[in-house]
């Protein structure tokens, strides 16, 4: 850019000029030349503004600075370079993002401007020759739900929504696990492994959501560096951007946990940056998945309890209702649990037979604007008391709760009865999923 300079400074070269002018002619037509000059334009040249074409306005520069900081490992690439060949010769291309509310695309007013659909559109226009009508999505988040919750939904809300296993498959519970607790870590591996082991040039994504509470990264990051797969982990670059004041913290969060739509796009840019990097880095050897589990007694051959089968025998008694008003997702706006067990009223124990070496039960935690009360249920495991759990406690919203009542290094032979509490017959009670572990 170029500036003029001012009156003040014109004035202080004509002074410094005449002051130095001799009395004779020739001093004198000189001392003119150069008075004219001084008046003349001077210009001198300014830099540039910096680039921006972002959605925060910050220079381009320092929003490139941001997204790599959110880059913790591009892990073995091959694996994503072979979805992004596909995604260019035009194949087809599944994928799918698991996870919890943000997954969902909470936050903004429409549940389409969240990361894993923002970040769909980036990649089909990045990568894709036609469109992207070579790529079939399925945006796979259910509010407030963990890992453990996650592998229970993942055939059915994963596999059998797409019709085929995922080329690339997104996994963000980061900011839903607790951190403490190693089935959460354990849960998260079996997705990543079982992913792996379905499809063996199936790109998995560790993603780390941020939350100004946290995450649970560092639990996870051993997992994801056991099997070689890429990381992100948002919650870095978005620490620093608020720090810094390159956007105020209502410009990324909506509430504690969920994006803005801005936030959402910076989120899919995290991941889009990662991408970039990975195909870009010299070709690598295939990674097998390891013969060994990460994490001590690991969650094996899981399978979802839908009834009987050779392992599982159950006696539903007077929990054989079946509960309409299950959590709902966004994207259906239905329930998400169809098939579940449901007691209304009566005092008939709920049984299971079950072989196994671990078994995930989720109940419901009513809606507490809905008339219907619920009460508490006892859950017995081989007779002896193992919880007791409330299905209607203060400040429900028909959320599911996810908790491993079964946790041994062996499977063996286990009875599980589920009863209503004492002077809770009359009220109801959800059994929303169930899974276990072989």
């Amino acid at each position: 850019m170029k500036k003029i300079i001012g009156t003040t400074a014109l004035l202080a070269v004509l002074t410094l000029t005449v002051g130095c002018a001799s009395k004779d002619s020739n001093t004198a037509e000189t001392s003119k030349t150069e008075e004219k000059a001084a008046i003349a334009e001077v210009v001198v040249e300014e830099a540039p503004a910096p680039v921006s074409t972002n959605q925060y306005n910050i220079s381009d520069d320092r929003y490139q600075d941001l997204l790599d900081k959110s880059l913790v490992s591009v892990g073995n690439t091959l694996r994503m370079k072979k979805v992004i060949e596909k995604l260019n010769n035009g194949e087809p291309v599944y994928i799918a993002a698991l996870g919890g509310s943000v997954t969902e695309g909470a936050g903004p007013a429409n549940f389409k401007d969240g990361y894993a659909y923002q970040f769909t559109k980036k990649l089909k226009a990045a990568y894709c020759t036609d469109g992207g009508k070579n790529v079939y999505f399925d945006g796979a988040g259910l509010s407030g739900t963990p890992s453990q919750l996650g592998l229970i939904r993942y055939e059915s809300d994963v596999v059998q929504v797409l019709g085929h296993n995922p080329d690339l498959l997104i996994i963000e519970f980061a900011v839903n696990d607790n951190g403490g607790d190693s089935s959460s870590t354990r849960a998260f591996e079996a997705l990543v492994r079982n992913a792996l082991l379905a499809n063996e040039d199936c790109a998995v994504i560790a993603l780390y959501s941020a939350a100004t509470y946290g995450n649970s990264a560092a639990q996870k990051m051993k997992v994801a560096e056991h099997y070689g797969i890429p990381q992100v982990n948002v919650l870095i670059p978005v620490k620093m951007a608020i720090s810094a004041g390159d956007f105020p913290q209502n410009k990324y969060y909506t509430d504690s946990v969920h994006p803005t739509k801005e936030g959402h796009e910076f989120q899919a840019d995290c991941i889009m940056n990662m991408i970039a990097k990975a195909v870009t880095t010299e070709d690598e050897e295939p990674v097998a998945v390891p013969e060994n589990w990460c994490m001590e007694k690991p969650f094996t051959n899981f399978t979802r309890i839908l009834g009987d089968d050779s392992n599982v025998k159950i006696a539903a008694g007077s929990f054989s209702a079946t509960d309409k008003a299950t959590q709902s997702i966004k994207k259906t706006n239905k329930a998400n649990f169809p098939q579940n067990w449901s007691h209304e009223t009566g005092a008939e124990s709920f049984v299971m037979n079950i072989n196994c070496k671990a078994l995930i039960l989720t109940y419901k935690e009513q809606g507490s604007w809905l008339t219907n009360k619920f009460g508490k249920a006892e859950v017995y495991v081989d007779g002896a008391l193992k919880a007791t759990y409330d299905g209607g406690p203060a400040g429900g919203w028909n959320n599911c709760v996810p908790v491993v009542i079964i946790d041994e290094a062996t499977a063996a032979n286990h009875k599980v009865e589920i009863k209503m509490a004492a002077g809770d017959e009359a009220k109801g009670f959800t059994i929303v999923a169930m899974g276990y572990s072989k």
